[in-house]
């Protein structure tokens, strides 16, 4: 099976959560909770062994790793009294895999995703949730699985410059495909991953057929062909932050950009120059895995994870990085101003469809290829 966990995503959402704190959108406080809801963790030393009596939290956060030691090992052993170490170093499935079946087991909790829980889970390396602990009804449909349960979204969405497009603004990806009435540069991913649904919908297929329509050869490259006929029209990103500067620096009118990119442009952009539209949004939820034999011990990770479906935290970690609270009790606590940013309000979540990992771990090699030949040839 492919790896089909989004790590560059993860990673640009940590990236973000370190550069609103410096910047002191992010209150010490704030940042803590919303690091808990989305599960940050601890940094350890590399050949560390864990110390059994403080849970380890992996996730993508880079430099983010000593603030997020800073305020989630505090705030949760001020609760608890049980410590917890953040370590920013990335848990791929190579590395829990190898950690595993090494013995040296040093994490307790992984952020992944789904794709990754389900190749883990039949590599026999993970532990399942226990939903004694751990409520299945404070997590959204499709995010719950036997070795890995949802903690966090974003989504794939499209976004748009007014400004640049006469104060109209494109309600739809077909609308992203007429260049006549909305002019102007676009700017997609360069990976496949959230775009081929978008071109796929813009040929007038439902959100709900997406996946069928690309599963075929034909559909897949009818897809691809979309791109080849906007090839003048397009910019592409690498980086969460490329797709933001290509915004700001008001190189592209529109885009299919990442739903925590889209936060923050809504508040740096000038006014009436920044939008944003769930419709034909692809939802990619964050997934938690618990390695097999994790030092802390089972019970101890999985109540900290049913910590961290707490909705108010949740709310936090929406308003401080963008990322949509899983557990949908927190949806009505989101503040009016932030609801049309949520990408796990249930406004939203109906006008798009869920990240399908079974497709790419089937189709995004032979894919990729084809998507990248159609951008550059």
């Amino acid at each position: 099976m492919t790896e089909t966990t989004d790590f560059e995503a993860k990673a640009d959402i940590a990236d973000i959560a370190v550069e609103r704190y410096k910047q002191g959108l992010l209150t010490r406080r704030g940042f803590i909770a919303a690091m808990g809801a989305l599960g940050i963790l601890p940094a350890l030393g590399t050949k560390a062994m864990a110390n059994t009596k403080e849970i380890i939290v992996v996730n993508w956060g880079g430099q983010a790793k000593d603030i997020l030691q800073e305020v989630m090992c505090d705030t949760y052993t001020k609760e608890t009294g049980i410590k917890v170490t953040v370590d920013g170093s990335g848990p791929s499935a190579g590395k829990i895999r190898a950690m595993v079946e090494s013995g040296a087991v040093v994490w307790d909790l992984c952020d992944s995703g789904a794709g990754s829980s389900l190749i883990l889970e039949k590599a026999g390396v993970t532990q399942p949730i226990d939903y004694s602990i751990v409520d299945k009804s404070k997590v959204l449909d499709g995010a719950v699985y036997n070795n890995g349960v949802g903690n966090y979204v974003y989504s794939y969405v499209l976004a748009s410059n007014p400004k640049l497009l006469g104060g109209n603004s494109p309600k739809s990806w077909e609308d992203v495909w007429n260049v006549k009435d909305f002019p102007g540069m676009r700017t997609f991913r360069k990976s496949v991953r959230g775009m081929l649904e978008s071109a796929t919908m813009s040929m007038g297929v439902a959100p709900k057929d997406v996946y069928e329509a690309l599963g075929t050869d034909d559909g897949i490259k009818a897809a691809i062909d979309r791109f080849r006929q906007l090839r003048e029209n397009i910019i592409v990103w690498g980086s969460g932050s490329e797709s933001q500067n290509l915004f700001l620096q008001e190189e592209v009118a529109i885009g299919n950009i990442w739903s925590t990119r889209a936060h923050l442009l809504k508040d740096q952009m000038e006014e009436g120059a920044f939008t944003v539209t769930f419709n034909g949004g692809v939802v990619a939820p964050g997934i938690w895995v618990v390695p097999k034999d994790n030092p802390v011990g089972t019970e101890e990770v999985m109540k900290f994870i049913a910590h961290a479906q707490t909705p108010e935290l949740q709310v936090k970690w929406l308003e401080a990085i963008g990322c949509g609270p899983a557990n949908p009790a927190a949806a009505p606590l989101v503040p009016a101003e932030m609801q049309k940013w949520n990408p796990s309000s249930p406004e939203n979540l109906a006008t798009q469809i869920m990240y399908n990992d079974t497709w790419y771990a089937k189709n995004q090699i032979a894919a990729e290829e084809l998507y990248v030949d159609a951008l550059i040839n």
